[in-house]
């Protein structure tokens, strides 16, 4: 077999399963086993493929086929310029978290060594972005599930970047004690799925994505950013920023929580797809400390 056939014939499994993007999918998957090119594929059809590359191959399509993400399948994800370990551990980084991370570094621009605090990190992206860009930064990451920081302090390593990570829940009141205080910044991709939205979520997302990182109850959707208005009264410098991603259909919401909260300039701002998704907030420079 060639690795032409060999991307062909998992094009054909994957059109067959139904799944979106065959053949970007066999091409990346293809690419992984053999370590070609994209380019070389096509430049290069008659390639032999090896026994061994054709069972891996296999195996992956048939995972993929079955619904699991590529980037499970694969092991590894990109994002903000880093590839990334990942696991059913931790949620699938996207493009749109992308956004979160440049407002976050946007508004520690003009901050000199900042401190960072991101909550609820996963496999690590929006800490390890951030710490790849401001090299100068102090950045901790905390989450509830010690197999995400496993993932994410591999990551870490991996990549070089020193980040310090402490497995905490940040729905405990004492969670502000378990870090230390005084952050310029808090950075949260938080869970904000209601559980009514789990049926009609993407089988890739719904069953296999940790449910952990994923959904809140319905009555209360917001349960994590009021946490969050919270801890940053108790963690943020006067002026620092919190900066968050929400759901499309609740980041308004999130933004009044946040005023009312006390915090200063809360607003929403569109995603990379023009929807609204990030809501941010500072907290006043004449807040008392807590």
């Amino acid at each position: 077999m060639t690795r032409r056939s060999l991307l062909d014939d998992a094009v054909a499994r994957l059109t067959d399963a139904g799944v979106d993007d065959p053949r970007r999918t066999a091409e990346w998957i293809v690419e992984d086993v053999t370590g070609a090119t994209r380019a070389a594929l096509y430049a290069r059809p008659d390639a032999p493929a090896q026994p061994e590359e054709v069972a891996l191959v296999a195996r992956a399509v048939a995972r993929r086929a079955a619904g699991e993400p590529v980037q499970y399948v694969l092991g590894h994800a990109d994002f903000y310029g880093l590839t990334l370990a990942v696991s059913p551990a931790v949620l699938v980084p996207r493009p749109e978290t992308e956004a979160v991370v440049e407002e976050a570094l946007r508004r520690i621009r003009s901050v000199e060594a900042p401190w960072v605090l991101d909550v609820g990190t996963g496999s690590g992206a929006v800490a390890l972005a951030i710490a790849s860009e401001r090299p100068d930064a102090e950045v901790f990451a905390v989450d509830v599930s010690p197999d995400a920081l496993a993932v994410a302090a591999g990551n870490a390593d991996r990549l070089g970047l020193a980040v310090t990570f402490v497995e905490a829940d940040a729905l405990r009141p004492a969670f502000a004690d378990e870090v230390p205080p005084a952050f310029d910044l808090l950075v949260s991709n938080p869970p904000y799925v209601p559980d009514a939205e789990r049926a009609g979520l993407q089988r890739e997302v719904r069953d296999h994505e940790p449910g952990l990182a994923l959904f809140v109850p319905d009555a209360d959707p917001l349960l994590f950013y009021r946490a969050l208005a919270g801890h940053a009264e108790r963690l943020l410098r006067p002026d620092g920023w919190l900066v968050a991603e929400t759901h499309a259909d609740h980041g308004t919401a999130v933004a009044a929580l946040w005023r009312d909260a006390g915090l200063a300039d809360a607003a929403i701002l569109p995603d990379l797809a023009r929807r609204d998704r990030i809501a941010v907030a500072r907290r006043p420079p004449d807040s008392p400390s807590t």
